[in-house]
């Protein structure tokens, strides 16, 4: 199912994603979405993310494609 819409982002940054997308996706109102960039894009899904490398679901950092939490940045740190 492909859906599309044009959007302005207003002057602090927020965008109103259309009703047919919320619907389409299952969003209401006070549901958690997840944000993030893939392939130069910017992906919203409902509900959250988790980190590329151990599963967590606290996600402090994006490295290009790849989500991570704040325990793998810091493993990473270390070697």
């Amino acid at each position: 199912m492909s859906k599309g819409n044009k959007s302005k982002i207003d002057n602090l940054g927020r965008v109103v994603i259309p009703k047919s997308i919320r619907k389409a996706l299952g969003i209401e109102q006070n549901d958690e979405i997840s944000m993030y960039v893939e392939d130069n894009k910017l992906i919203i899904s409902k509900g959250f993310k988790s980190c590329s490398l151990c599963g967590n679901t606290e996600v402090n950092y994006q490295l290009n494609d790849k989500l991570l939490c704040k325990s793998c940045v810091e493993g990473i740190k270390g070697l």
